[in-house]
């Protein structure tokens, strides 16, 4: 009895829903840049361009600071219709990985390490700024989003 106890106490949390992320929201692709999400809604519904271009992982940063990578980003559609859409919008599903908590350091640092202005030689001052920014909102307003 005391073994199903300890095994049942021993169960994995559930998953993390996009209902359950603090909005807005900034996802970070590895080579195309950054989007910001402002409900969940808006999350599930992403540039064709992105998805299919996300090689690597891609990280999202919620309004607490709560890091997830977000595993098996994939379209809704079949390879046909992508093919037909590029350049469109697409309806995707993806597995929310928590990666960190109330972590501003590690946020700071992937908007810094992925946003295409702060590397940049004129992004010097963006990088300091953003470096010592402590909510989501100053980090939005900080790369414009």
């Amino acid at each position: 009895m005391l073994l199903i106890v300890l095994l049942a106490g021993c169960a994995p949390p559930p998953p993390v829903m996009p209902a359950d992320l603090a909005y807005p929201v900034l996802v970070l692709f590895p080579q195309s840049g950054s989007v910001r999400h402002d409900d969940a809604a808006d999350l599930k519904i992403m540039s064709v361009q992105r998805v299919m271009g996300a090689h690597g992982e891609v990280y999202l940063i919620d309004s607490r600071l709560d890091i997830y990578r977000l595993d098996k980003l994939e379209s809704e559609h079949s390879g046909i219709w992508l093919m037909a859409h590029p350049n469109g919008r697409t309806e995707v599903r993806f597995d929310l990985q928590r990666i960190a908590t109330a972590d501003a350091i590690r946020a700071r640092q992937l908007i810094v390490d992925r946003d295409a202005r702060m590397k940049s030689a004129d992004g010097a001052t963006l990088r300091t700024t953003m470096l010592e920014a402590t909510s989501m909102k100053d980090m939005l307003q900080i790369i414009g989003k």
